[in-house]
């Protein structure tokens, strides 16, 4: 008897109403409206299964899920009928088949989930996200395809071959309700917000962003006031306008990048009239008027008028994990809502940290990313990174390290981005 692994990566946030899978919960038959790259119409997921099942949803416009393909690729190529990867996305069939064509020959059958209906029944807080299922469709793993490794697939393969095959008793899922596409991200309440994240989308998907640009210097700024009323729809809000405005110009003429401290100082933001720099959107309002160069020991005497009236009233150091200036020392982008903000920044800190921070045992040598040092008092000092660290469980309780700070990685690195 031969045993399958079926891979799918689910590149999507956000939707329907009922609760995403977690965990030991069996997956239901999901419909498959339309597939790519294969050679018939499975109709459902539960025709497309193997013995062992993983889900990942995927975007072109994605880089890490884009970098994790070869690894999928070689895995498939080694453990053949006991793997299978399937991709799912909810871009359109134009683009994806675009995608797919250019990159023949191409692995992997793609799922165009245009009516979101694998998006709604997963809502990833993240992506990438996989979701390693047995034979039954039971979640064994959820967790991302840069994580799996060789060894985990063959424990998963050999465990389920002592696994009972049984009825699958989860509720079926129906594609009769069609669903609206939307942005991989949850969608803001607050219009001001939801501005900020509809400019992030069209820049993440490099689609026209002029619009965006105008109805934010339209914007009365007795609106931009009353909007953001408190940390969180300040934060969303010029969060997601600077990682926009950052990709989108870069985008349009990486040259500028040439003279990174001449691209970040100019003043070319227009917002409800008032023009503003990355520099200014950065420290005057996201780090309440801290001077850029004082490593946070340091703020303005007498800030303006202007920074008063939209900057936070509180410094949330987790911010420095959540602003991409287009580096690839940067952190990922995300697309930020007020209602969740607080749980998106927790999420950007542990994966950024997680992904950035090296200790060596042997040496008790900790090496740390470059923003923890240029913005050491954000951070509250040495002792106060070790209590991060080690409250995150990325260090042990019982370690006092030497510090050392990485170098920062300049070379530009654009459509990064995570959640």
């Amino acid at each position: 008897m031969k045993y399958f692994l079926l891979l799918i990566t689910v590149c999507h946030l956000d939707c329907a109403a009922q609760e995403p899978y977690k965990q030991a919960d069996l997956v239901s038959d999901i419909p498959v409206t339309q597939i790519l790259n294969y050679p018939s119409s499975p109709a459902s997921l539960k025709k497309m299964q193997g013995n062992i099942t993983i889900i990942d949803f995927f975007g072109t416009w994605c880089a890490p899920c884009i970098k994790a393909l070869p690894d999928l690729k070689g895995y498939q190529e080694k453990f053949k009928d006991d793997l299978k990867v399937i991709l799912v996305s909810t871009e359109t069939k134009e683009k994806l088949s675009k995608f797919i064509n250019s990159r023949q020959p191409f692995a992997f059958p793609m799922i165009v989930d245009a009516d979101n209906i694998f998006t709604n029944a997963f809502k990833p807080p993240s992506y990438p996200y996989s979701i390693v299922l047995d034979k039954n469709l039971k979640i064994l793993l959820i967790t991302n395809a840069a994580d799996l490794t060789e060894t985990m697939l063959v424990k998963f393969i050999a465990d389920n071959k002592n696994i009972t095959e049984t009825k699958n008793t989860a509720p079926e899922i129906k594609s009769e309700t069609k669903t609206e596409i939307k942005p991989m991200y949850t969608i803001s309440n607050n219009a001001l917000v939801k501005l900020s994240q509809d400019f992030m989308y069209a820049a993440k998907t490099n689609e026209a962003t002029a619009d965006y640009i105008n109805r934010l210097k339209e914007l009365k700024y007795e609106a931009l006031l009353t909007g953001l009323k408190n940390d969180d729809d300040k934060k969303a809000f010029w969060i997601n306008l600077y990682n926009a405005y950052t990709n989108a110009s870069l985008h349009k003429d990486p040259e500028q990048y040439k003279s990174r401290n001449s691209f970040f100082k100019k003043k070319n933001i227009v917002v409800a009239g008032k023009t503003f720099s990355l520099d200014k959107i950065e420290h005057g309002l996201l780090r309440k008027s801290s001077i850029k160069w004082s490593l946070g020991y340091l703020s303005k005497l007498f800030p303006g008028k202007l920074e008063k009236d939209l900057r936070v009233d509180k410094l949330d150091n987790r911010i420095h994990f959540a602003l991409n200036c287009g580096a690839k020392s940067c952190p990922p982008i995300a697309f930020y809502s007020a209602e969740k903000i607080n749980e998106q920044l927790d999420i950007a800190a542990a994966a950024y940290l997680n992904a950035e921070v090296e200790y060596n045992a042997e040496t008790n040598i900790l090496k740390l990313p470059a923003i923890l040092s240029w913005f050491r008092r954000d951070f509250g000092g040495k002792k106060k990174m070790i209590d991060l660290l080690k409250g995150k469980q990325i260090l042990r309780a019982d370690v006092n390290p030497i510090f050392k700070f990485k170098k920062y990685d300049w070379t530009l690195y654009l459509d990064n981005y995570k959640l």
